[in-house]
């Protein structure tokens, strides 16, 4: 094994985005790049097969059917653990992450000794970071503080999708991993595992293509949803 650093791409209908995104991790000289296609139904499986063929440092891996983030991620997991990664990456397929900040997050997760590292866009004060809508900003602050209290340590940015793991989380995720939208109950799960999760500074982007999974009264389900999977794996936990 040359690299000990993966990069996993979650990619559901991410035409428009996938080749852009790629180009951009490959840039990251010391990792490998795994593209998951979560069960897309335009041209992303075409893409990341070509990509594949392509780039010696790109695998790509194809889910039967849209499973959801979480098991495209799951399946990251399971690759990387067999695979004897000491990192991975989630890097989302529609462009809006940074790989500078990719870059910032290994550092140190490297130089700490963390489980979880999470890139935040809330720690990012600079006026073009991209922050997403109104209401998905009270979305976030709303699971932000409910997360907050409940792991005892402040978190700013519980849904993004910037994140490097360590190979204990690794190991455990890939054994069970929270399905539909799995980062902010990931995050408990993790507290209750004793990781050491830190948050940094993050520069966001808006989407280079596609849409959202989440709009219009998606984002009200996606609270409520959300937030009762929370509870419920805090209960698990006591």
């Amino acid at each position: 094994m040359a690299m000990e650093f993966l990069i996993i791409i979650p990619a559901f209908n991410e035409e428009e985005a996938l080749t852009r995104t790629v180009e951009t991790a490959l840039k990251c000289p010391d990792a490998d790049i795994l593209i998951v296609d979560d069960g897309s139904t335009d041209a992303t499986r075409g893409l990341a097969a070509s990509l594949a063929r392509r780039h010696a440092r790109v695998s790509a891996i194809h889910l039967p059917l849209n499973c959801g983030i979480g098991s495209a991620m799951q399946s990251g997991f399971l690759y990387a653990e067999r695979k004897g990664y000491q990192y991975a990456a989630q890097f989302d397929g529609d462009g809006q992450h940074s790989l500078d900040s990719l870059r910032e997050m290994l550092e140190r997760t490297k130089r700490e000794k963390l489980d979880l590292c999470i890139g935040s866009r809330f720690l990012d004060l600079s006026p073009e970071n991209f922050k997403s809508t109104r209401l998905r900003r009270f979305g976030i602050a709303f699971l932000a503080r409910l997360i907050s209290l409940l792991v005892g340590s402040k978190v700013t940015d519980p849904t993004s999708g910037l994140r490097i793991y360590g190979r204990r989380a690794i190991e455990v995720f890939a054994g069970c991993y929270p399905d539909d939208y799995p980062e902010p109950e990931a995050l408990l799960v993790a507290s209750r595992r004793g990781f050491r999760i830190a948050e940094i500074p993050a520069t966001m982007f808006e989407r280079q293509g596609g849409n959202s999974s989440i709009r219009y009264l998606r984002t009200a389900y996606y609270m409520v949803k959300v937030t009762l999977a929370i509870l419920i794996e805090r209960l698990r936990g006591i």
